[in-house]
């Protein structure tokens, strides 16, 4: 059985019988990964609590192809992130940016890039505060690198963009077309978030911000207010549910949907 070695974040945790484990991982080269790691609930030293939630370890694993799940034979912690682990609004946010990956990506497809950017806003969330723009530019972030960006560059219906159309009229987001919808094209569609032309302009910048500048940007209270209006019902209506993750952050911190 071939060995394999890469790095790894834990996204997700299942005790499995006794005393094993069922660990899904999100590697550098090989993307979402589960695997058993036996043993595990039963000796706390082969381990050593690299299978907690949100720790960036050095994987050891064995694997044969076309076979389920992998073994996890051995890791090295990179990060275990403590100070996330210490503060519950953190704990909370980094739930949420595990749910998003472990949901969105497949199994055992190659996403180097959403693999460096959770570890950014895992480090990110270790040394800042927990501000709700960063779940925002998460989300956005995460369905552009899955192809799902959403569109606020021009109307999707009749293509006229930004320039020519501010001024003229509101604009909306819809959830079906995934992107703006002028007021001209606004008639009998369902499912339209009205918008702002500031909103639209920074989530369209969001996709191309590079991960070191995410710690400056400032969300206006009517920015932030519109983009969860507008994000997580999307990442909503393209999985088909809403994530459990966020449903306790609105309840636990009193955020309410419009």
């Amino acid at each position: 059985m071939p060995v394999y070695t890469t790095h790894a974040i834990v996204i997700r945790s299942l005790p499995y019988g006794e005393s094993d484990k069922i660990v899904t991982f999100f590697t550098k080269n090989f993307g979402k990964l589960k695997a058993i790691a036996k043993g595990a609930r039963r000796s706390k030293k082969r381990f050593q609590n690299a299978l907690d939630l949100f720790t960036h370890i050095r994987l050891i694993f064995f694997d044969r192809e076309g076979m389920g799940l992998a073994r996890a034979e051995g890791c090295d912690i990179l990060n275990s992130f403590p100070n996330i682990r210490e503060d519950l609004k953190k704990i909370f946010f980094g739930h949420y940016f595990l749910e998003l990956v472990n949901e969105m990506a497949g199994e055992r497809e190659a996403h180097p890039e959403v693999y460096e950017l959770l570890l950014a806003f895992l480090s990110t969330l270790e040394r800042e505060e927990a501000k709700e723009g960063y779940l925002r530019i998460f989300e956005i972030r995460m369905l552009s690198l899955f192809g799902y960006r959403p569109n606020m560059r021009h109307c999707d219906i009749c293509k006229k963009g930004m320039d020519d159309l501010k001024g003229v009229g509101a604009i909306f987001f819809s959830l079906e077309k995934g992107g703006l919808i002028c007021e001209t094209c606004s008639n009998k569609r369902d499912n339209l978030i009205p918008l702002s032309w500031g909103t639209a302009r920074l989530l369209e910048g969001i996709t191309q911000m590079e991960p070191s500048m995410v710690e400056r940007l400032k969300f206006t209270s009517q920015a932030l207010s519109e983009s969860r209006e507008i994000l997580p019902k999307f990442i909503a209506y393209q999985l088909g549910k809403e994530l459990k993750s966020w449903k306790a952050i609105k309840a636990k911190f009193g955020i309410r949907d419009e």
